[in-house]
């Protein structure tokens, strides 16, 4: 248990970009140094709400190094959760980059490396593709799906400024880590019109909400987007999140098992708050749903807890 300051390892890195400033941020503190004190609960949680970004993740050794590469921590500046998405490509990349002139792997002939996270939910499979320098996750089971509340969709409607009635096409709940719900938006324009700002009964949720693009706005299904998203986490204290990769993670399933999707897409976030977020989803041939993206590293340096 730490007391006194400490200083360790810290990286910020912009995810589900390969621009940096243009994805969505994540602060990684480094504790595979078992040599170090690691933090206490409250430091974390002092120190994620300092960050005030959406999360902040401790990567630490695993509990298992037979079962796991790595242990992660994450933290949002009011409480711990046990899976998110771009924490999870974030946190591998740093592992990755700090990592690389530690470990026996080679990269000599081989085109991919399994990773494996644990985490809340327990293991978490990831791909990095060394060709182009990519990381997908293995999307976690559903634990909470099926139709949402109708008070609950008017609720998140009337803090985005949508009618219910017109506007919505259909409703999902879609938990494999944050509780978050999912609404079908008419189209891309509406929902890119769409408030952000809490109302006091949204501040209780989590919910997100998609479109799909015009046919004749695709070209190249392989880097077009299929759908916009965007994602409220009023629950945390957060108006909008840039890029969600839980929230991708739990769409992708119902959709694709809906057939209201392909196996293989691309979804664009953040659009409205000025990013330029993708996520690439696949559904192998194994029924594995993957959520993909690429990671910038913007900050690199040391942090005193």
């Amino acid at each position: 248990m730490s007391s006194a300051p400490t200083t360790y390892p810290f990286y910020q890195v912009d995810v589900f970009t390969d621009k940096a400033y243009y994805g969505n941020p994540l602060a990684v503190v480094v504790l595979l140094d078992t040599s170090l004190p690691v933090p206490t609960d409250a430091q974390m949680a002092r120190f994620a709400n300092w960050t005030n970004l959406s999360e902040t993740t401790f990567l630490l050794p695993p509990t298992d190094p037979s079962k796991a590469d790595y242990k992660v921590r994450i933290f949002t500046p009011a409480s711990e959760l046990p899976f998110a998405g771009h924490p999870t490509l974030g946190t591998c990349r740093t592992f990755l980059e700090y990592t690389k002139d530690k470990t026996k792997h080679s990269n000599s002939g081989t085109t991919t490396r399994k990773i494996v996270q644990e985490c809340g939910v327990g293991l978490v499979e990831l791909l990095h593709n060394i060709q182009n320098d990519t990381l997908a996750f293995v999307a976690p089971p559903l634990t909470q799906s099926g139709p949402v509340d109708p008070q609950l969709i008017q609720i998140a409607c009337d803090a985005m400024g949508l009618d219910s009635k017109t506007d919505i096409l259909d409703s999902q709940w879609i938990v494999c880590g944050p509780d978050w719900f999912a609404l079908v938006v008419k189209d891309s324009d509406t929902l890119m019109r769409a408030n952000s700002s809490p109302t006091e009964q949204s501040k209780k949720l989590k919910f997100g909400a998609i479109a799909r693009y015009p046919q004749d706005q695709i070209n190249d299904p392989s880097t077009d987007p299929l759908f916009e998203v965007r994602t409220f986490p009023h629950a945390i204290n957060v108006a909008e999140d840039p890029v969600t990769g839980s929230f991708n993670a739990g769409m992708a399933q119902w959709l694709i098992g809906s057939g209201l999707a392909p196996p293989s897409y691309v979804a664009s976030q953040g659009a409205a708050m000025g990013r330029q977020g993708k996520i690439y989803v696949n559904r192998d041939e194994t029924g594995k749903i993957w959520i993909g993206g690429q990671t910038v590293f913007c900050v690199q340096g040391t942090v005193v807890i």
